[in-house]
């Protein structure tokens, strides 16, 4: 399995701006083409995706394996080490009331979350935010989490077509032996059948005529013990079979409650609607479902984002340069010693990229604090398959059942064929993950006060209003074409020999509907399926 990044535009569109842009895992740059057209169409574009043949296509490997921890992460620098730590820690006493569900870990989101969940007198749910609580986790080239632009409901689906329910040699055996001394049973409970009116299916499913007897006679009435009273021959047929091959009667059942429970979650995942659980987003149209019960609505998203006890504030202290090199302190733990390269590189309005070593000389220090406001989480579980199989998609057991038994001899679900592996799927940092918790809040603001150090390179390049990107101890960006920083205020003060820079958001003009709004996606809390959801 590779990761592709696929561009798709119609004929009609100008370079360079394409149409559709998705992240995909895939086995091929053809594959990852075919699943990305597939998502295009299937989000519904106005006017609709023209056929494939048609458009202009660019598909780009990603060299490095940005989903496997093991082996594109690499080892977080002091810096990073030492900031993760004291924010880790901060947002835990922030969230003290209301746990997080297990580790919090900062994630790269440069689309934030639309907090209004639902939008219209109808209510329906936001397709942005949607696509948010479904996205894929990855891991990035400097071994951070990202959230990707593909969906973990559409990857699940996916690994679920190339699952079955398989048995082992053992249990095969025992089912030959006793249906070979039941063969007279056997053969009483299908002349019944077709006595009673019924006919095979075709194919016929693994286990053959019996087995699709037992199939539809449990799909029609619940069980074969629920038999109506017209059909006694045939329980009665049914029960001498059961007395004399008890072992292979129970993994005939087996076998049905399997399948129908697979082809329930294939089902339900691959297309949602009202009677499954889906999350309705258009008049028209439905997402696999989040549990929608557990989700918050956009006015308590709204308090929570508004309240300012939930704040965070991780300051950092650099003292002591020399031409490589400073003293770190994070929110007044003691200093270690790091590289001038892991601080920042900034751009400004576009220009050339700088970094600390421009403006800085042995005497200068710089004090910056960056302040998170508002820190609020959002659970986000898929709606679990339910026990009657009619709503919801995720099955934990299912999972489990595949990591355990696939390429052994077992009975149970298993992948087949060549597209997917459980070792590249399943477990910390693998492909099929997600968070299961956003924390989100405001913006962050943050704040640098450079000492003795080149004011006068400092407020030539940074002015009021300057667009700016920055790369932060390597853990994260703020500035970018999705989400865009700018230089709020520079304050000089020539007698303290100080220049304060002041960044965050840019003020918005005009009213912006609220389905389009965004919080910041601070981080979460992963899921590594087949662990709990």
């Amino acid at each position: 399995m590779s990761m592709f990044r696929v561009y798709i535009r119609r004929a009609t569109t100008k370079s360079p701006v394409w149409d559709w842009a998705q992240t995909v895992s895939a086995k091929t740059d053809g594959d990852a083409l075919n699943r990305a057209y597939q998502s295009w169409v299937e989000s519904k574009p106005n006017p609709a995706a023209p056929a494939l043949s048609a458009c202009q296509t660019q598909v780009n490997p990603i060299k490095e394996k940005a989903y496997a921890l093991d082996d594109a992460m690499q080892p977080a620098q002091p810096a990073q080490q030492a900031y993760m730590q004291v924010l880790q820690s901060k947002v835990a006493a922030a969230l003290s009331s209301e746990p997080l569900d297990g580790e919090f870990e900062l994630v790269n989101a440069p689309q934030g979350f639309n907090y209004g969940i639902t939008y219209g007198p109808n209510a329906y749910y936001n397709p942005a935010t949607c696509t948010t609580l479904d996205s894929l986790l990855s891991i990035s080239s400097n071994g951070n989490l990202q959230l990707m632009n593909q969906g973990f409901s559409t990857l699940y689906g996916q690994v679920l077509q190339d699952v079955v329910f398989q048995f082992s040699k053992a249990d095969n055996q025992t089912m030959v032996n006793q249906d070979n001394k039941a063969s007279a049973q056997i053969a009483s409970i299908l002349t019944e059948f077709t006595n009673a009116g019924g006919s095979y299916s075709n194919p016929l499913p693994l286990g053959g005529k019996l087995q699709d007897v037992f199939n539809q006679l449990n799909k029609q009435y619940g069980d074969v013990s629920q038999l109506p009273t017209t059909l006694n021959a045939l329980r009665n047929a049914i029960a001498s079979y059961q007395e004399m091959a008890s072992a292979s009667y129970a993994l005939h059942n087996r076998y049905y409650l399997a399948t129908a429970r697979l082809t329930a979650a294939q089902a339900n995942v691959t297309k949602p609607g009202a009677a499954n659980g889906g999350m309705q987003v258009d008049p028209t149209n439905y997402v696999a479902g989040y549990t929608p019960a557990h989700l918050p609505s956009a006015n308590q998203l709204i308090g929570g984002l508004a309240t300012t006890t939930n704040a965070v504030n991780v300051t950092v202290s650099l003292s002591n340069f020399t031409s490589n090199s400073t003293q770190m302190s994070v929110s007044g733990n003691s200093g270690l010693t790091i590289s001038i390269g892991e601080l920042l590189d900034w751009s400004i309005n576009g220009s050339a990229t700088y970094n600390m070593s421009r403006y800085i000389s042995s005497g200068s220090s710089v004090n910056m604090s960056f302040n998170y406001p508002g820190i609020t989480p959002v659970p986000a579980t898929p709606s679990a398959l339910s026990l009657d199989n009619s709503t919801g998609w995720f099955d934990t057991e299912i999972l489990s059942e595949v990591v355990a038994n696939s390429g052994r001899d077992a009975t149970g679900y298993a992948l087949q064929g060549s597209e997917f592996s459980v070792d590249e799927l399943f477990g910390v940092g693998k492909v099929l993950s997600r968070l299961k918790t956003f924390v989100i809040c405001q913006a962050p603001t943050i704040t640098m006060v450079f000492t003795q150090a080149n004011n006068s390179l400092l407020t030539s390049d940074l002015t009021v209003n300057a667009s700016i990107e920055m790369d932060l101890f390597g853990l994260f960006s703020v500035g970018s074409a999705s989400s865009s920083y700018q230089v709020q205020d520079v304050q000089q003060d020539s007698q303290a020999g100080t220049v304060t820079v002041t960044l965050g958001p840019p003020e918005v003009s005009g009213t912006i509907p609220l389905q389009q709004q965004v919080a910041y996606v601070l981080g979460g809390v992963p899921s590594y399926p087949p662990s709990a959801p």
